[in-house]
């Protein structure tokens, strides 16, 4: 959302390859009503996320580093 006024949608990602060599979408919606919208929905992602590592994405890492051990080969 920009100004409360726009809005930009799409898969384009503001990297040099989305805007040279990747086959990507961007879309700018002149819209305050739109732009209201979509302030609401990220408002509302945002109160619900987790940052870090999810519990159940945690809990394989564990399995995996009991069965791997250490990591590291000894003589």
């Amino acid at each position: 959302m920009i100004d409360n006024k726009k809005v930009i949608t799409g898969s384009f990602n503001w990297s040099p390859a989305a805007a040279h060599t990747n086959d990507e979408t961007l879309l700018l919606i002149h819209s305050p009503k739109l732009a209201a919208h979509f302030t609401r929905e990220m408002n509302r992602l945002w109160r619900g996320a987790e940052l870090g590592i999810a519990p159940r994405m945690r809990r394989k890492l564990e399995q995996q580093r009991a069965k791997c051990g250490s990591g590291v080969e000894r003589s």
